[in-house]
């Protein structure tokens, strides 16, 4: 490798001190500045630099002079001992390797076969899924990851879950808990994030989730039925309850905060996040019902919010809002292909395009 090859920055100065010093055998450091007509604190530096290096180095102690090294010699000496440590390190890391790896074939030969409804089991009806997940509430020892969308809409729910988890977390247990915007409008549902977020638990709202699904200890997983709750599949195994558990990061990550009491300091940027998920609905197709359920409210209150946006973007019909909705995403996209023009603003409303902004921002 030469001074002047890629990821080496040596200085004209240490490069020219070191070339006067293989021309003359050697250099004495105190006239090499005078010699070479050069300043003496730019001496002093290069100097210094190259014996860093093991290019520049005394034969004895008695000899004052700096004779120049081949560098082949000198990475040898410096680094010799170093890449010998780092070579020992990488052959005892090929080893460990090696033993790892020799469990490879009986892990196929285990697994492959292995018929894949194992691990699996299917729950039915609301006792049987209740106790079962209380008991793998109660066997939980680091950590719960709930999604539970549409929150805790009765008293019942409230009586036969709360208990549970409160406990649970009064033995050091974490919990972080994803509902949707829309529970924050549900009595019930403030009261029980009150509570356990007063024993520790983490709760946080997103305009729109999942079906309801508990990870328990990235070892277990519980998913239950969208329709009713009355159905649960039980996985116990370890490799999908960590898939879920990551798939609840994802959600975890952009989700709100919901403290269950008091008026939040979010509330309208909430507020906003649903009607954006509603323009965004629009803009498939989607039916009232179909957008009610998905946004966890009922049909009445889903279509109250449908009509007000619909006068604030200037529809005359649910039809016409997602026409312009989707009118106003492709306006959009020729916009931003047209980079460097002169942005022309879309015949919408200022209404709409915040609307729409919000939804790409949230989705």
């Amino acid at each position: 490798m030469t001074a002047n090859e890629p990821g080496v920055s040596h200085s004209t100065m240490t490069i020219r001190l070191y070339q006067h010093a293989l021309r003359e055998g050697g250099i004495e450091p105190q006239h090499v500045a005078e010699h070479l007509r050069i300043p003496a604190e730019e001496a002093a530096t290069a100097i210094a630099e190259l014996r860093e290096l093991g290019l520049l180095r005394r034969l004895s102690i008695a000899d004052h002079r700096l004779v120049a090294m081949n560098p082949q010699t000198a990475a040898a000496e410096r680094l010799g001992p170093r890449e010998h440590c780092l070579r020992e390190e990488q052959s005892r890391l090929a080893l460990q390797r090696s033993a790892i790896e020799a469990f490879m074939p009986v892990h196929l030969e285990t697994t492959m076969g292995k018929d894949p409804a194992e691990g699996i089991e299917i729950v039915e009806g609301p006792d049987l899924v209740d106790k079962t997940l209380t008991d793998l509430i109660e066997a939980c020892q680091t950590e719960a990851c709930v999604i539970q969308p549409f929150g805790l809409r009765t008293q019942r729910e409230t009586e036969r879950g709360l208990p549970a988890h409160l406990a649970m977390l009064g033995r050091g247990v974490r919990q972080r808990t994803l509902c949707q915007h829309s529970t924050r409008y549900s009595t019930a549902t403030k009261q029980a994030v009150a509570a356990i977020s007063a024993a520790g638990a983490e709760v946080r709202t997103l305009d729109v989730l999942p079906p309801q699904m508990v990870v328990f200890d990235c070892s277990q997983a519980v998913l239950t039925s969208l329709d009713d709750g009355d159905t649960a599949v039980v996985i116990r195994n370890a490799a999908a309850a960590r898939y879920f558990a990551s798939v609840f990061e994802v959600f975890w990550l952009t989700a709100a905060p919901f403290p269950g009491v008091g008026p939040g300091e979010r509330d309208r940027e909430i507020s906003r996040d649903i009607d954006a998920a509603i323009i965004r609905l629009l803009a498939t197709g989607a039916k009232d019902e179909v957008i009610a359920r998905r946004l966890g409210v009922s049909l009445r209150t889903c279509r109250r919010r449908i009509a007000h946006l619909m006068d604030d973007i200037g529809a005359d019909s649910r039809f016409q809002a997602g026409y312009l909705a989707r009118q106003y995403a492709g306006e959009r996209q020729r916009q931003e292909a047209r980079a460097g023009s002169e942005a022309v603003e879309p015949a919408l409303s200022v209404a709409l395009r915040g609307l729409w902004e919000e939804a790409v921002r949230v989705s």
